[in-house]
């Protein structure tokens, strides 16, 4: 098993969310010696990922309205997505960066036409 560190996790993060203009802020949520919980703001909507360090666990879930509308994680059954809008579904998937992440939700959020340039 791969394991990333914490620092490099949110370097990784931010330096993915420079490329979108529509991600307002990030901010460290919680933090442990070994769990990250980071959230990307839009406006009210913000997307939460979490990493930990020690068993790799990654996870991204966008949150509109305070639920789950969409999201991704490598817990329990390895890669899968949690499509847009049918979150308790599980699609399994290639492993899934935050870069994957940020595009597919741009692709979901524009073809829904929920997103809105802020």
């Amino acid at each position: 098993m791969i394991t990333m560190d914490i620092e490099n996790f949110i370097e990784k993060v931010s330096e993915a969310v420079k490329g979108y203009d529509w991600i307002k802020r990030l901010e460290v949520h919680r933090r442990t010696e070994i769990r990250v919980w980071l959230r990307l703001f839009l406006n009210d909507e913000f997307i939460e990922t979490f990493h930990n360090s020690e068993t790799a666990g990654t996870s991204y879930a966008y949150i509109e309205g305070g639920e789950r509308v969409f999201g991704a994680n490598n817990m329990r059954i390895g890669w899968h997505l949690h499509p847009y809008g049918n979150v308790e579904k599980h699609e399994l998937s290639q492993p899934i960066t935050i870069e994957d992440f940020l595009k597919k939700l741009e692709e979901e959020l524009n073809k829904n036409l929920s997103f809105r340039k802020f």
